[in-house]
């Protein structure tokens, strides 16, 4: 597309919805996003593209006619003159249209249109919904593999109840209910935390920390080698390794024993991942 734009002497645009179709549509079985709206916005802009337009999606939007998106959307307000769709396009009032018929639109209307084939790893076409699934059932590695970059949920970090700190393990807090994305199944990971100072390994716990008989979901990130207060601060989390499930243990001095196991198996992986 910026190519082609190069050619026209003209910005290379992205069109897209600020919020995933499915989440007004049919809330009640929306998994949750891969990206939330600021996340999606630099990972398009940073692909080199002059502009990035987001529409937001609501029911007034979803009920427009393929024809009317056509005419109103690309044709009038976007000025096109050449377009660029995935072979799974749909638009319009119940998808009506598909990216056949938008091409077919566009060229009566003398405007190029590129229907773009799928893309494919290891013979298998890649999608937002096996990501999903991936991110879901814990596969972090095949989910990095798709994305091209390791899954990732960011927020606020929130005081606890500073059984970390008790513990020798202090740790960043993010509430993630109601987050909007999907969410690594319950249980330990190897992660590198983003900060305002840096980026950090860190090991994570999701989940409801059973052991103390809590009930709400969290995710803990303890970072190493790392000093300093991050409350307040937003931070991301990226996920690079599923270690093992959450459990309950019998006493605190059991988890501190299995965390510090944890942790060397995290500086081994950093050792293994640094030498390869």
């Amino acid at each position: 597309m910026r190519h082609r734009a190069r050619q026209l002497h003209l910005p290379a645009v992205i069109f897209t919805f600020d919020h995933s179709p499915r989440r007004i549509l049919d809330p009640g079985n929306f998994p949750g996003a891969i990206t939330l709206p600021d996340e999606k916005f630099r990972l398009l802009f940073d692909s080199g593209v002059d502009w990035v337009v987001f529409r937001p999606f609501d029911r007034q939007f979803a009920v427009i006619y393929s024809q009317d998106f056509v005419q109103q959307i690309l044709v009038e307000q976007l000025q096109t003159r050449a377009a660029f769709v995935g072979f799974n396009f749909g638009f319009g009032f119940n998808r009506e249209g598909t990216a056949q018929s938008l091409a077919d639109q566009l060229h009566e209307k003398g405007i190029e249109c590129q229907v773009l084939q799928p893309v494919q790893l290891d013979g298998v076409t890649v999608s937002s919904t096996l990501v999903r699934k991936a991110v879901q059932s814990g596969d972090l590695a095949l989910a990095h593999h798709m994305l091209g970059r390791p899954h990732s949920l960011s927020g606020v970090v929130v005081h606890g109840e500073k059984r970390g700190r008790q513990m020798g393990f202090p740790t960043a807090n993010l509430l993630l209910e109601n987050i909007g994305k999907v969410i690594p199944p319950r249980g330990v990971y190897q992660t590198l935390v983003d900060t305002a100072t840096g980026r950090f390994p860190a090991l994570t716990n999701i989940g409801v920390r059973p052991t103390f008989d809590r009930h709400q979901l969290l995710l803990e990130a303890h970072l190493l080698d790392f000093s300093g207060d991050l409350y307040s601060q937003t931070i991301r989390v990226q996920f690079l390794h599923r270690l093992r499930e959450e459990r309950r243990f019998p006493s605190m001095d059991a988890l501190i024993g299995q965390i510090r196991i944890d942790l060397a198996e995290v500086r081994q992986r950093m050792t293994s991942s640094a030498s390869s």
